[in-house]
Formats: structure tokens, C-alpha cells, sequence
């Protein structure tokens, strides 16, 4: 399944936790509360050997309503995204969380709708990314949205979770394929935070066909580590597919990554990230990104980013603002 690069799926994530974008609730009452944000950048492509791309647009725009009558909340969210073409928003606006969880008061809890992957590290909704890009351009293993339901049970050591759904990718990112007779996805996850400033998060997905009866396998592994003004992160996901025809296709990738958290306003973000997939479309990818928080509402981050395949390299250079609330 291939995405626009500015719509790479991504899931769970611990870079939201360490991130200064985040963006909070905002209590309309006891029962009622509502965020969102708003996104657009500037950029340009350059593919050595080969002219540029520029591109000025809205990136993404998202409101997240969470309606709370203990021991019952309902979250949904209406999200659009730009085209990354100067197009504008295309299909967008679409309903993208829809889901209602039960919360069993002892650490339990129960979802049921749709809903994100638990599966990545690098976040899904911009204000929580530490840069514009994501680690792995060449596929998207890492699932994003599907419906099903999900059990998770969290101390303050470890929290762990299993979900079964429509399927694990669907034919977008922002739904599954609605289809059980086809077969059914799975996910499970397990998260060790047991020691200050750590947490080494791992989990598995499984899609046992979809319309064409392709099977699918995905396992992701990230550690994350906080010390002083120092974030360390690493990755490592893998992915197959097995085909109808009796081919196989597999691919992985890896992240290494290091933030540094300069004063309240300045941040910087260095990742290198390496990749082969199913294409043997093998990559390696350097990245830095600034950043510089305006106001706790408003981010502006920069990045430039070289990607070298095996016969292309390709410079990124972007700046990006996101205003959240």
C-alpha cells in the first residue's frame, strides 16, 4: 500500500511524549472537550540529476471532539489533508476517529470503533512529529487506522493490548477494508516502563487476507530513552507480504534518533534512517530538524533531509508552522 509522502503511516507513538507540540484538550464542560490543529508548509524537492519541486499548501487540518460520561467517552475527529501538489484537499474532509472506549477503573479499558495502530514510533498527527519527513520512504508497514476492537491493560510497569479488526491495512490510511469475510486483523503490543526515563515498546500485526487474499506480517520494536536535554530513540520494524500467485514480498527499516532540547523555544532533531523495500528499493536517509515554539500554541520546524537510493539522491529542504489547540 503506497501513500504520499506526507501521509506515511505512522501509529502509537513515543515521540509525541518527549515532543513540546503537543496539543491538549480543551474542557468545554465536565462531560465535553475538543482539540485540533492546523498545519502548512513550504518546500522543495531536488533529484540530483534532475530539476526541483516546490510546493506551498495546507498539510493537514484535524478536530477531535471526546464526549466523557464515566465510565463511557466517545472520541471522533474530522481531518483533511492536503494534496501535496498545490491541489488543495481533494477527498478530505473525512471522519477519522470514531470510537468509544469502557473504562473498567483498574487500569482496563475496552475500545470499540475505529481507531489508530498502535504499531510506530514516529507519531501520526503533525504537532507531535519532531520533523516534516518520516523515517522510511520507500512503504508503509506500519498500519494506521481500521475498526475492530481492542482490550489493553496498563500498571505503572507495563501496559500491554490485543486488538482484532476489519483488517490491518485497509485501501487507505484512514480506514480498513470493512470486510471480515475476506479475513480479520490482529494486533498486540506490550510496553516496558518500569525504568525511569525508558520505555522499550514491542508489537505485532497480522492480516490474514485481504480482497485479494494477501497475508501480511508486521513487527515493530522502539526504545526510547530521556535524559536531561538529551532524547535518544531507536527502531526497527519488518514487513511481508505473501501473495496469491506464491510470491513474497518483505522490506524493513531502521531509525536512530537524538533530539536535543536546546531552551524552552529551541529544539533540534537528528535522525539517520535506513530501509529496504519490497521494490529492493534500498535507501539511506539523513535528517536534521529545527524547531522554535512561538508561542505553546504555535511551532514553527524546518527540516533538510538527503535520501540516497541506489541510483538517486534526492534533498529535501522544508519549513513548516502548526498552530494547536
Amino acid at each position: 500500500m503506497k501513500l504520499p509522502t506526507s501521509l506515511k503511516l505512522v501509529g502509537a507513538s513515543a515521540a509525541a511524549l518527549v515532543s513540546s507540540s503537543l496539543f491538549a484538550e480543551i474542557a468545554l464542560s465536565e462531560q465535553f472537550a475538543i482539540s485540533g490543529y492546523v498545519a502548512g508548509s513550504a518546500s522543495v524537492t531536488k533529484v540530483e540529476g534532475a530539476g526541483s519541486d516546490s510546493n506551498m499548501d495546507l498539510d493537514a487540518m484535524k478536530l477531535t471532539a471526546v464526549a466523557k460520561f464515566a465510565p463511557v467517552s466517545v472520541t471522533t475527529s474530522l481531518f483533511a489533508f492536503g494534496a501535496g501538489s498545490g491541489d488543495g484537499f481533494g477527498a478530505s474532509p473525512i471522519f477519522l476517529d470514531a470510537y468509544g472506549t469502557y473504562d473498567f477503573g483498574d487500569g482496563t479499558t475496552v475500545t470499540a470503533g475505529k481507531y489508530l495502530s498502535w504499531l510506530g514510533y514516529e507519531a501520526f498527527d503533525i504537532p507531535n512529529m519532531l520533523q516534516l519527513s518520516y523515517a522510511n520512504p520507500t512503504a508503509a508497514y506500519i498500519p494506521a487506522y481500521h475498526t475492530g476492537i481492542k482490550v489493553e491493560a496498563a500498571t505503572d510497569a507495563y501496559s500491554i493490548g490485543f486488538g482484532v479488526s476489519d483488517s490491518l491495512y485497509g485501501p487507505t490510511y484512514y480506514k480498513g477494508d470493512g470486510d471480515l469475510n475476506n479475513g480479520l486483523g490482529l494486533e498486540a503490543y506490550f510496553t516496558y516502563k518500569a525504568i525511569k526515563d525508558f520505555t522499550l515498546f514491542a508489537g505485532v500485526g497480522y492480516d490474514s487476507g485481504n480482497d485479494d487474499g494477501t497475508k501480511s506480517v508486521v513487527a515493530d520494536v522502539w526504545a526510547q530513552y530521556v535524559t536531561g536535554k538529551f532524547t535518544f530513540a531507536a527502531e526497527y520494524c519488518y514487513g511481508s507480504s505473501d501473495y496469491t500467485d506464491s510470491a513474497r514480498g518483505e522490506g524493513y527499516f531502521v531509525l536512530g534518533l537524538v533530539k536535543y532540547q536546546v531552551d524552552e523555544k529551541w529544539a533540534a532533531t537528528f535522525r539517520v534512517s535506513a530501509g529496504e523495500g519490497e521494490a529492493d528499493d534500498n535507501f539511506v536517509r539523513g535528517t536534521v530538524a529545527p524547531s522554535y515554539a512561538v508561542t505553546k500554541n504555535l511551532d514553527l520546524v524546518g527540516e533538510y533531509s538527503y535520501t540516497d537510493y541506489e541510483d538517486v539522491g534526492i534533498h529535501f529542504v522544508g519549513v513548516q508552522a502548526r498552530f494547536k489547540f
